[in-house]
C-alpha cells in the first residue's frame, strides 16, 4: 500500500481510520496481455432513445478514460485482466511456481459526475443540483468457460454460471476519508456500498436499489490464449447493460448525495475444493474450472489522489481481508477501496446518463456567465476571468488542480451588479488542467484553464 497511514481527520459525516502497509498485487504477464473482441447487449430489446429535447442531457462517461487525460495528462494507465470467486478455494499459480488463493470476491466501481476530470474527454460536468437517470453501464468481461457440463444427481448437466450486479444510490453508499502519517493534514476521500449491509454468506448488499442477474452459457465463453499449454494472453467481451436507476440530488450541504455505485459478483455453479488450481502460469497443470475476470487498471508509481468531497469517482473490492466480516485497520469493512494500493487501482467502465436539469439555476441566480480569456494559456501569463453577477456581492477567485487541491487562492474582493472580470497570474503554474472557480455568498461558478 501507498504509505504508513498513522494520523486521521474527524469529519462529519465520513468514516476514518489508520491503514498499514500490505502485500502488494500480483499480476502475471498473460494477465497483461487482453483484448476485446465483441460486445453483448444484455435484454437486447430494451434500448437507449436519445432525447431530442434541448433542455435534456444524455452521453457516456468513462472515468478512466477522463482521468487519463485529464490528471495524467495523456498518459495511459495499464490494463489487465483479474479474476474473481465467491470464496478463496481456487488457487492460482504465478510463473515463479508460487501458490496463491484467488482472493477477490467482489469489484465495483462509484461513479461522480461532478468530476473535473470529465471536462478533459470533453463531457457537461454536473452539480449537486442536477439528478440524474443511470440509463446504461457498459465494461469489459473475460468469461474463460473450460468446462460446459457436470453430474448432478447422478444427470449430466449443462454448467450455467452467475453473475450479480448491484447498484446503489447514496442510501446504500458509504463515503470515508482517511490521511497519511507523513501528511496528516490532507483527507483521502473514498467511496463504497454500505459495509454493514453484506451479506457475507451470499456476497449480497442489501442497501442495493436493484440487483441484474446475467445467467453464462456455453455461448458467453471468451477466450484463453495457450502456448504449449501455458496461458499467453486473454480475450473479453464489452458488456452493456440497461440499469434505469435515477440518483438523488440536493441543495444543501450534502455535496455526495448524486453518487451511483454498482458491484459485481460471480457464482460458479461447479464449487470448487479448498487447495483446486483454477489457473496456471508455469506450465504446470490445473482444474477445469470456469472463470470469470474483469478488465483492471493500474500505473507502476501512481496514486489517485482523491482530495474532494465533491467529486469521488474510485474502484473499489471485497477480498478475504473482509470476506467474512472482518474490519481492517479498525475502519475497513467489507470493501476497500483502490486507492489504498501503492499503484491505485482502476475498474474502466461507461455509465450512460440522462439529466433532465443541466443547468446550475441555483448557483447561476447570484453569479453566472463565468468565461476565462485566453484559453489556453501560457505558464506566468495573466488570465481575464469574466463573470455576471445579478446583485453585488464579495467575490473569491479560486484556483486548484484535477486532484482538488488549492494552487491559487485570491482574497474575496467587492463587485457589483453585471458583467465583471478578474485577473488570474498563472505563475508557477505547471503545464495541465485547472479549475477555476469563483465563490460568493450567492453561489459559485467553476470553468476549466489550461495551461502551456
Amino acid at each position: 500500500m501507498k504509505k504508513l497511514l498513522l494520523s486521521f481527520a474527524a469529519l462529519i459525516g465520513l468514516t476514518t481510520g489508520a491503514i498499514a502497509q500490505t502485500a502488494e498485487l500480483k499480476i502475471s504477464d498473460a494477465q497483461k496481455n487482453i483484448s476485446v473482441n465483441k460486445t453483448s447487449y444484455i435484454l437486447k430489446d430494451k434500448k437507449l432513445v436519445p432525447s431530442r429535447r434541448a433542455d435534456v442531457y444524455s452521453d457516456w462517461y468513462n472515468f478512466t478514460g477522463s482521468y487519463e487525460e485529464g490528471t495524467l495528462l495523456g498518459q495511459k494507465l495499464n490494463r489487465f485482466v483479474y479474476f474473481i470467486q465467491p470464496d478463496s478455494n481456487l488457487y492460482t499459480v504465478y510463473s515463479d511456481g508460487k501458490k496463491s488463493p484467488t482472493g477477490w470476491h467482489i469489484i465495483g466501481s462509484t461513479f461522480d459526475p461532478k468530476d473535473s476530470n470529465y471536462l478533459a474527454s470533453g463531457k457537461s460536468v454536473l452539480t449537486r443540483f442536477n439528478p440524474y437517470t443511470v440509463d446504461s453501464l457498459a465494461f469489459t468481461q473475460f468469461y474463460i468457460r473450460q468446462a460446459d457440463q457436470m453430474t448432478v444427481n447422478g444427470k449430466l448437466v449443462d454448467i450455467v454460471d452467475t453473475v450479480y450486479i448491484q447498484y446503489f444510490n447514496i442510501g446504500g453508499i458509504k463515503v470515508g476519508g482517511y490521511s497519511y502519517q507523513a501528511n496528516p493534514g490532507v483527507t483521502y476521500r473514498y467511496a463504497t456500498p454500505a459495509v454493514d449491509n453484506l451479506s457475507t454468506k451470499s456476497l449480497m448488499n442489501s442497501t442495493a436499489i436493484k440487483t441484474d442477474t446475467l445467467l453464462l452459457k456455453k455461448a458467453d465463453a471468451d477466450s484463453l490464449v495457450l502456448a504449449n499449454g501455458t496461458p499467453k494472453s486473454f480475450i473479453g467481451r464489452g458488456i452493456q447493460i440497461p440499469v434505469n436507476i435515477k440518483s438523488q440530488s440536493t441543495n444543501g450541504a450534502n455535496n455526495s448525495a448524486n453518487l451511483f455505485a454498482f458491484s459485481i459478483v460471480y457464482k460458479p455453479m461447479q464449487k470448487s475444493k479448498l487447495g483446486d488450481i483454477g489457473i496456471a502460469y508455469d506450465g504446470s497443470a490445473w482444474m477445469k474450472y470456469n472463470l470469470y475476470g474483469l478488465s483492471l487498471a493500474s500505473l507502476t508509481g501512481h496514486a489517485q489522489e482523491i482530495l474532494s468531497s465533491n467529486k469521488i469517482n474510485n474502484m473499489f473490492l471485497c477480498n478475504s481481508q473482509v470476506r467474512y466480516g472482518q474490519t481492517l485497520f479498525g475502519f475497513l469493512k467489507s470493501y476497500l477501496p483502490g486507492t489504498i494500493w501503492t499503484n491505485s487501482l482502476f475498474f474502466p467502465n461507461f455509465v450512460h446518463i440522462t439529466t433532465q436539469n443541466l443547468s446550475t439555476d441555483k448557483i447561476n441566480s447570484g453569479i453566472s456567465g463565468i468565461q476565462v480569456y485566453p484559453n489556453p494559456a501560457a505558464s506566468n501569463a495573466q488570465v481575464d476571468v469574466v463573470f455576471d453577477l445579478s446583485s453585488n456581492s464579495m467575490v473569491k477567485t479560486v484556483v486548484t488542480d484535477m486532484n482538488g487541491r488549492v494552487v491559487l487562492s485570491n482574497e474575496a474582493k467587492q463587485y457589483v451588479a453585471g458583467q465583471n472580470a478578474v485577473v488570474v497570474n498563472t505563475n508557477g503554474l505547471s503545464s495541465g488542467i485547472y479549475m477555476v472557480t469563483l465563490e460568493s455568498a450567492a453561489g459559485r461558478m467553476s470553468s476549466k484553464l489550461t495551461v502551456n
